[in-house]
């Protein structure tokens, strides 16, 4: 694993010389200079002790190079576009682990290539880029799929010397993930495009919209959230234009959101995960959040029965329902028919604030009713404590991004940080339960030390709110490793898989999980300064528990396994606190992995513990 972390490392130079924008000091002073383009590339070389200058450009077809003297040495042709092969195009019941391959292409001028893979338009990319990119192939993976999905893969490849000539990209071939057992999903919708989705009802103001909402407060308590559950496009009531909150929130009546046709025929049950936010400043009974099940009948009044999922109708002023919150609704005891349809309808008749948000459906069928019972298997509330579940079972998450989506389960062991099993195949003998990772901080990584950085205009670290001003400033740097203690992996597979989760940094030029760590400086009680992580890729660095196991999850499959951890080194980019301002003194370093989100009621991995995510130690500024 030592390689792995100095790949790391690397990755962090060569992505802090690639933060600030325009020539590196590097550039300036080495005497050498290169640009590229699609369309073209152009390089030249001079030093002290040779006078030959070597000039390339490039046209429609491929560049010719030329000496000093004007001779021409030949035509360079672009790489042919690689052939796919396995999982075959359009190919159902994928396995979650696969490999993705194609036929390697040979360059008709004989340069040596390397690929690059997309899934879903995510790059694939084993490190940070900007190191050598690419794969070698024929294959990448095994990588870790969602059950019943259907995922799009491209190759492309390119030449090694220079990068930026590549072939067309393949047409996309097509795969299906093989269903979990006995569930199968009939609907997805993060509301990146227009899937159909009915605006109605009869509200003066306030209707529901699809977009990215303008946060708004009401007497300092938050109204509209500020952004998405994830991305950047859900569903809310109404825009708010500068942020004022009784600018087009909902009034005089409802408005509805009806969803496309569902194909619930011929199952059990079925269940709807969302994340939903809801707000309503009235004491005075009238105002509401109803999320509802249409199920056509021809004896129901207008052929549709209305099954009620939840309603929302308090006042939400003291109450975290005006947060982002993962839900999920079983269907319970409701007749499965095709056409049926998911209705959200937010109301107010008065004069006060309500506002609601909904991002992410998910609809998922099931083949038998094992959920809607009492046992193992059978969905639970963990807010009930110990009587969610009967006979010691525990009411336990599922999944590795929290989805609100809980089942009663037998407690199973997980590792003992300070004696671990012998080998990652012996059998857990930590403490009991649910069947889940678990993170923990590593205390003996929190070396604080100080150093100075310059910060320019463009600087990705500005840019991305790791320090706070321009010029020189004071960082508080040290090390961080996340340990799973739980007893499975946390599996987070391609980037793909989780569009909510990661974004793209333009900046860095690779994609980002915001906030997967939060630091505080403190004075106290008091938070004299703060920093945070946005990880690019959660891996196994090295193994805790067995130092001579290997991991299995890098920047394109992401992860970390039972008995790893994932380290981030004290040079990275934003691993510190800005103290430029703090006065001398004694303080506090708070770090805490896998926070709550902003904006939102849970953390967003699925851990079986979150009450030993928090690492504090003393720290000294002179």
């Amino acid at each position: 694993m030592i390689a792995t972390m100095s790949r790391r490392l690397l990755g962090a130079v060569l992505a802090a010389a690639a933060c600030q924008g325009g020539p590196s000091h590097a550039d300036a002073t080495s005497g050498t200079g290169s640009t590229s383009a699609s369309s073209g590339t152009t390089t030249s070389t001079s030093s002290d002790t040779s006078s030959a200058v070597t000039t390339t450009s490039s046209g429609e077809s491929g560049p010719s190079t030329s000496t000093a003297d004007g001779t021409t040495t030949g035509t360079d042709s672009l790489p042919p576009v690689p052939e796919l092969l396995t999982p075959v195009d359009g190919s159902l019941d994928e396995p979650i682990h696969l490999e993705l391959c194609w036929t390697p292409v040979v360059d008709p001028d004989g340069d040596a290539v390397r690929y690059r893979v997309f899934v879903d338009e995510y790059e694939l990319t084993e490190g940070l880029q900007g190191e050598q990119e690419g794969y070698d192939g024929p294959c990448v993976g095994p990588l870790d799929f969602e059950y019943d999905r259907t995922y799009a893969w491209q190759v492309e490849a390119f030449e090694i010397e220079d990068p930026s000539r590549t072939s067309e990209r393949s047409a996309p071939w097509t795969f299906t993930a093989e269903g979990e057992a006995g569930a199968h999903v009939v609907f997805l919708d993060r509301f990146d495009d227009d899937l159909g989705w009915v605006v109605g009802g009869d509200a003066t103001a306030g209707a529901w919209v699809r977009g990215n909402p303008m946060g708004t407060q009401d007497a300092g308590v938050r109204a509209q959230p500020g952004r998405c559950a994830g991305g950047d496009s859900c569903f809310y009531t109404g825009d708010n234009p500068g942020g004022v909150v009784d600018v087009d929130d909902v009034d005089g009546g409802s408005t509805t959101l009806t969803s496309p046709g569902l194909s619930l025929g011929g199952a059990a049950a079925a269940t709807i995960e969302l994340r939903r936010s809801f707000y309503r400043s009235d004491t005075q009974p009238g105002p509401e959040l109803r999320v509802e099940l249409l199920v056509p009948d021809a004896e129901a009044p207008g052929g549709i029965a209305v099954h009620l999922l939840e309603l929302l109708d308090a006042p939400t002023a003291d109450d975290p329902q005006n947060l982002w919150t993962p839900r999920e609704y079983a269907a319970c005891g409701i007749p499965m028919v095709d056409g049926s349809q998911l209705r959200i309808t937010a109301t107010d008749p008065g004069d006060g604030i309500l506002e609601a948000a909904i991002d992410t459906v998910r609809v998922r069928t099931h083949d038998t009713a094992a959920l809607c019972g009492t046992g193992e298997g059978g969905q639970c509330d963990p807010t009930v404590g110990p009587a969610a579940c009967p006979d010691a079972m525990l009411c336990c998450p599922r999944g590795s991004v929290q989805a609100g989506v809980f089942r009663c389960a037998e407690p199973v062991a997980g590792l003992d940080p300070s004696n671990p099993t012998p080998d990652p195949d012996a059998p857990n003998d930590g403490p009991l339960g649910c069947d889940a990772p678990d993170l923990i901080i590593d205390p003996s990584w929190i070396e604080p030390l100080f150093s100075d950085i310059m910060i320019f205009d463009d600087t990705c670290e500005l840019l991305e709110g790791c320090v706070d001003g321009l010029g020189i400033r004071t960082i508080l740097r040290f090390s961080l490793a996340a340990q799973n203690t739980g007893s499975k992996d946390l599996v987070l597979g391609v980037a793909a898989n989780n569009p909510d989760v990661f974004h793209y940094s333009g900046c860095h030029d690779h994609y980002h999980f915001d906030n997967f760590a939060t630091y505080e400086l403190l004075d106290g009680d008091t938070v004299i300064a703060a920093g945070h992580k946005q990880a690019f890729c959660l891996l196994d660095s090295s193994s805790w528990a067995w130092p001579n196991a290997w991991g299995k999850f890098d920047c394109a499959n992401q992860g970390i396994s039972r008995g790893f951890e994932d380290i981030y080194e004290s040079d990275l980019p934003c691993q510190w606190i800005d103290v430029t301002d703090v006065p001398p003194g004694d303080y506090t370093l708070r770090a805490e992995i896998n926070p709550v989100q902003p904006g939102a009621t849970t953390p967003l991995l699925v851990e079986r513990d979150y009450g030993n995510n928090v690492v504090e130690v003393p720290v000294t500024i002179e």
